[in-house]
């Protein structure tokens, strides 16, 4: 299948917020099928050390992102079926669907400037995000797969032998999803997929970076339904307004945000939510929807942390509907000033307040003009972070 289009609207979005042959791999295969033998890297997480040079907006230097090249972007593309093409480029609404299963797609990295680490994200263009219904015919995720490296030379077609597995997932439940992996020498890269949600061809975009720091500029956003409207893989431009802010710079999101939550029902969820994600930040976006009174931010910093992974914590943005809202973000800024091991996220009050023409009066979230006005004011903060 050609160039397929995202057709799952933000309206739906806003109601669902409630084959060639490659070389045996005889190893142990382990938690999400990684094996045993492989120079498998989870993270090289810095150690998070409070007295380590902090600035005055308590972002210590230990805790600020290092940008992943993005090596994939128009390098040659092979796929058993379908057009390889639409899944490597610049549009998130377009993506390579195989006509027939299983099915792969490889990448020629060859000519790309590659780290002995690799960050690979995919995308499944008509999930919800990270949360989705693996069952669902019309998601259309990839549910078994697996991802293969190769330091064969480059060539008009991939090499028939010589994989070595990087990982090897079954049962998949997530719409998108990352790997970090050790990787030297690699030149070639193959997602192959044997299962899809509902019986149903994938339809995905694969994205390849390099990752010397390892999951460095990855980022789990987690929130209530003001984030799940704005950061839908398909229907977001906000890793394109970061690339346009920063030359080069293009993160790994992954949109985690379930609609109606807050921090207490999000504390019954965020550490299944975090258990597959191998990345290094955590967004915790919430506020809207609590009381001051129980407000759980703390015990949500708690269990990012715990995970070995950077909580990155925003003001909730103003609205006429959120009357709790200046004790939430005193809140919050009590958490900045005590726990400095927490990035500080954006100032979405004052980058709402009084905008009726963003948040419209009685209601709490943005209209187009505002998602827009929300992505950018993310991609403005993360390009405006000090970097190591």
């Amino acid at each position: 299948m050609l160039h397929r289009r995202a057709t799952l609207s933000l309206l739906a979005l806003t109601i669902a917020c409630t084959p060639t042959a490659s070389d045996p791999v005889d190893a142990a295969v382990i938690h999400d099928g990684f094996s045993a033998d492989q120079a498998f890297v989870l993270d090289a997480r810095p150690p998070i050390d409070a007295a380590r040079d902090l600035d005055a907006n308590n972002r210590g230097s230990a805790s600020d992102p290092t940008a992943m090249p993005l090596i994939s972007r128009s390098v040659p593309a092979f796929a058993s079926s379908g057009s390889a093409a639409p899944a490597h480029d610049d549009q998130p609404t377009s993506c390579w669907s195989p006509s027939s299963m299983p099915a792969w797609i490889a990448y020629d990295l060859s000519s790309a400037h590659a780290a002995d680490a690799l960050f690979v994200g995919w995308y499944a263009i008509h999930a919800p995000g990270w949360l989705a219904d693996a069952t669902n015919v019309d998601q259309q995720i990839p549910t078994a797969y697996t991802i293969e490296i190769n330091t064969a030379p480059s060539a008009a077609a991939p090499p028939t032998t010589g994989w070595t597995e990087i990982a090897n997932v079954a049962g998949n439940t997530h719409g998108t999803r990352g790997l970090l992996a050790s990787a030297p020498g690699a030149n070639w890269i193959r997602m192959s997929i044997t299962a899809s949600s509902g019986g149903s061809n994938p339809c995905i975009d694969v994205d390849v970076h390099s990752a010397p720091a390892g999951a460095s500029d990855s980022w789990l956003f987690m929130g209530d339904s003001i984030t799940h409207i704005t950061f839908p893989y398909a229907f977001s431009d906000f890793r394109a307004r970061t690339s346009t802010a920063q030359s080069g710079r293009w993160p790994a999101v992954f949109e985690a945000a379930i609609g109606g939550t807050n921090t207490e029902t999000a504390l019954a969820v965020i550490d299944d939510t975090m258990a597959d994600f191998q990345g290094r930040y955590v967004v915790l976006a919430y506020g809207t929807n609590d009381h001051a009174a129980s407000f759980h931010m703390n015990e949500l910093i708690d269990h990012v942390l715990a995970s070995g992974r950077i909580p990155v914590v925003p003001h909730m943005p103003w609205s006429s509907g959120s009357p709790e809202g200046v004790m939430i973000n005193a809140q919050i800024d009590a958490i900045y000033a005590a726990r400095p091991e927490v990035l500080r996220g954006p100032d979405l009050w004052a980058a709402f307040e009084g905008r009726t023409d963003l948040i419209p009066v009685g209601d709490v979230h943005p209209n187009d003009a505002g998602r827009d006005h929300l992505r950018q004011t993310w991609a403005d903060w993360l390009v405006a972070l000090p970097h190591p």
